[in-house]
């Protein structure tokens, strides 16, 4: 197919940039996170794609957190985070944390323990432990930036990868 058959939107031709948003995020490959925290009432998370590194000095990530999703404010307010980096072995826990299951349930599946206060997945492919640094608001998201404060990982490398609705694996070459 060339260029010149496919479907190209563009912002001044098409009503709808958010519905060609949609579908061009539905293209891009992104590591499966579960983003977890605690507080006086237990655990909290939810499951994450919108996450990446933001510096390694100082060592720090970023995560998207819907604002609506009920972790949110008590990530922000506990200031304490973990990045729970999935292992394609994880895959049944992001139903749950997607939203199957609701609030600290969500954390009688899988094997947690906790680093440094913060829940995490024992056998998550890594595992970061963050101090909250930032935060900036964006539409329907808050931006949470953390600081690395500690990191665990997982000797064998197989991560789950998201995909336009589809879990996937890294096809490794050469």
């Amino acid at each position: 197919m060339s260029m010149t058959d496919e479907k190209i939107w563009y912002a001044a031709e098409h009503d709808n940039v958010a519905s060609g948003f949609k579908l061009a995020m539905r293209r891009l490959a992104a590591t499966v996170t579960i983003v977890s925290t605690a507080d006086d009432e237990g655990y909290h998370g939810l499951a994450a794609t919108a996450v990446t590194s933001v510096s390694a000095e100082p060592p720090s990530i970023l995560a998207c957190i819907n604002r609506s999703a009920s972790p949110s404010d008590v990530l922000i307010q506990r200031g304490r985070f973990a990045v729970n980096i999935l292992h394609a072995d994880n895959a049944g826990l992001v139903p749950i944390f997607s939203g199957k299951i609701k609030g600290p349930e969500r954390f009688n599946h899988g094997v947690w323990d906790h680093l440094d206060g913060v829940p995490v997945l024992t056998d998550a492919q890594a595992v970061i432990v963050c101090t909250l640094a930032q935060t900036l608001i964006f539409g329907t998201h808050t931006v949470v930036i953390g600081t690395v404060d500690a990191v665990r990982i997982r000797e064998d490398i197989d991560p789950l990868i998201y995909q336009d609705g589809y879990f996937g694996k890294v096809v490794r070459q050469g």
